[in-house]
C-alpha cells in the first residue's frame, strides 16, 4: 500500500478500539457492520451514499450492511423524500443483534427437531442396511460359473444345495469334476436335497466318495425346476429353462434367511 493510500485509508476508517472491534466481531456484526454503526452512532442521519463517502467503502456494501443492521433492529431508517436516513436511536439497540441471533438459533432448532426423527431413521437404516449385489449369468457357462463361485470361502466351508431331478440334471457334468475335485481339496462340505428317483440309492452310495450328504423328499413335494445353493453370503439360482438363466446373489441377511429355510427343510426330509 503507498503512502497516499494509507492517508487515505486513515482518514477515511473509523477508528473503534480493539476491545470495541473484537466484541462486535465476537456477537456477528462484520467488519463493514462494525465501521456502518460506529459511524451512524456518531454522526446520526446518513444516507447510504453519504455513509459510503465516509468510510471509503463501496455502495454496494454499504447497502447490504445498512440492510442488516436495518433487519436486526440495530439501526433504523428515516424518510427524507425517497432517500432514505439510517441512524441508530440509541447506543443499546446493539442487543437486538443477538435477539435477531437468538430468534433465527431457536428457528433453526425448531426446523431441525422437526426433521430429526427422520434423520434418526435414515441413521439406524443406514447403520443396519447392506448391499444386494446382483449377478446374471448365461447358459452352460453360468451355471458352471456358479459352482466355482462357492470355492470362494474358507477351507472347511460348507454349500447347501436345493437340487433337482438327478434325471434332468445333465448339463456340464464332465466339467463339474474338477470342481469337485477343488472341493474336495479344500474340504467344504456339500448338502444336498433331492426328490426322489429311481437313482436316490445310487446318490446315497456316491455321497460319502464326493464329500456331501444327501437327502430326500417326495417327488409330489419336491421337484423343482430350479437349482438353488448357499454358501456365505451368497445365494445363486439357476431356472431350467432355454437359456438356462442363472443369478448370484450376494447378502448376508438373504444368504441366512436361505441356510434357515434350507435347515428347516432339511430336518424333515429322509436320509434314504
Amino acid at each position: 500500500m503507498s503512502k497516499k493510500s494509507v492517508k487515505f485509508y486513515k482518514k477515511y476508517m473509523i477508528e473503534i478500539s480493539q476491545e470495541i472491534k473484537k466484541v462486535l466481531s465476537d456477537i456477528g456484526l462484520d467488519r463493514t457492520e462494525s465501521q456502518v454503526y460506529i459511524l451512524l452512532l456518531k454522526k446520526g442521519l446518513l444516507n447510504i451514499q453519504d455513509i459510503a463517502k465516509e468510510l471509503a467503502l463501496p455502495r454496494s456494501s454499504v447497502h447490504l450492511a445498512c440492510e442488516s443492521l436495518l433487519v436486526k433492529g440495530v439501526a433504523k431508517v428515516s424518510m427524507s423524500g425517497k432517500r432514505r436516513n439510517f441512524y441508530v436511536e440509541q447506543p443499546k439497540d446493539i442487543e437486538k443483534f443477538l435477539a435477531h441471533q437468538e430468534n433465527e438459533l431457536a428457528l433453526k432448532k425448531s426446523a431441525l427437531s422437526s426433521i430429526l426423527p427422520r434423520l434418526t431413521a435414515l441413521h439406524a437404516t443406514a447403520q443396519e442396511s447392506e448391499p444386494i449385489d446382483i449377478e446374471e449369468l448365461k447358459g452352460e457357462d453360468g451355471f458352471v460359473e456358479t459352482f466355482n463361485r462357492s470355492l470362494n470361502q474358507s477351507k472347511n466351508g460348507e454349500v447347501l444345495r436345493f437340487g433337482g431331478d438327478p434325471t434332468l440334471f445333465t448339463v456340464a457334468r464332465d466339467r463339474l469334476v474338477k470342481y469337485r475335485e477343488q472341493r474336495m481339496k479344500k474340504k467344504i462340505f456339500t448338502k444336498l436335497l433331492l426328490p426322489k428317483s429311481p437313482f436316490s440309492e445310487e446318490e446315497l452310495k456316491d455321497a460319502p466318495f464326493k464329500m456331501r450328504e444327501v437327502r430326500f423328499l417326495p417327488k409330489e413335494l419336491y421337484d423343482p425346476k430350479v437349482q438353488a445353493s448357499i454358501w456365505a453370503d451368497n445365494v445363486t439360482f439357476t431356472v431350467w429353462d432355454k437359456g438356462l438363466h442363472s443369478t448370484i446373489i450376494r447378502n448376508k441377511a438373504i444368504a441366512d434367511f436361505m441356510k434357515q429355510l434350507f435347515e428347516t427343510v432339511w430336518q424333515k426330509a429322509d436320509k434314504k
